[in-house]
Order: C-alpha cells, then structure tokens, then sequence
C-alpha cells in the first residue's frame, strides 16, 4: 500500500513539472542583490571603442606608410630604437614628417617633453604608447642622440 501511494505521488508531483514548465513561457531567474543588466548599457561605450579602434588602425596604417618611406632615407648614426620608434613619424633626420620636428633641440628640452609624454602630462596616446615601457636610462639616450641631429 505504501507503495502505491508513494507512486501516485511521485506521477503527480512530475504532471504538475510538466504542466507548469509547458505552460508558462521560461523567464529569467531575478536576483535581488544583483542589478540588471541590458544590452543597451553597453551600446555607448562599444561605440567609443570602435571609434578609437578606427582611430588607432589609421594612426597604425599611417605609421607602417612612414616606416616604409624611413626605410628608403639614409639612415647613418642613428639607432635602431629611434628608427623604429621615433622616426616613422619625425623622420630619420628628426626634421619632422607627420609629427612636429625635433632636431636641433637641446638634450634636457627633449628629454623633458618625452617625459612629459611618457607620464601624460601631455596627452597624447601615441606617444604614451611608445614610451611606456621605456625606462628613463633609454630616454635619456634617445634625448642625447636627438640633440645630435642638426636643423
């Protein structure tokens, strides 16, 4: 008998899962300590990205279009840190090409604005990006090797 009826129990407590999962649409479970989050949240800040995504990729493509034209200029007594970092856009001879001109500057005026760049002081991601993980030993030299060129 106790059988019988733990089998009639469990037959209905499986009817009512089925009849309560097939006819209510699934909705999501809410949880009280966490705020919801829509889609729409994160419209604004995918855009701002892809702008400076689009805007990163064409400062990329400009620069890959100098270091093409670097690679053609003569390019004696310079090093290879500036000519990969510093002269795609100042040019092998620091005479400027897309960037302003940085020859015949004194060593602590360079090396001044680089650190000024480097601690984003002026903004300008760019130039943060390249000097990021630069050490103040290797500024120090670019600025030294810079204050060489002449105007």
């Amino acid at each position: 008998m106790g059988k019988k009826i733990a089998i009639i129990f469990g037959a209905l407590v499986l009817v009512l899962m089925i009849f309560m999962l097939t006819s209510q649409p699934s909705a999501p479970i809410k949880d009280a300590s966490r705020p919801e989050i829509k889609p729409q949240d994160f419209a604004p800040k995918q855009e701002r990205n892809e702008e400076l995504n689009l805007q990163d990729a064409e400062e990329i493509k400009k620069i890959k279009q100098l270091q093409n034209s670097v690679a053609n200029q003569p390019s004696e007594g310079v090093s290879k840190r500036y000519l990969t970092s510093c002269a795609p856009c100042h040019g092998a001879n620091g005479k400027g090409v897309m960037a302003p001109k940085i020859s015949g500057k004194s060593k602590d005026e360079i090396l001044a604005r680089l650190k000024d760049y480097k601690e984003n002081k002026v903004p300008n991601s760019l130039m943060k990006g390249l000097l990021n993980n630069v050490s103040d030993e290797d500024l120090g030299l670019l600025a030294d090797e810079i204050s060489k060129f002449k105007e």
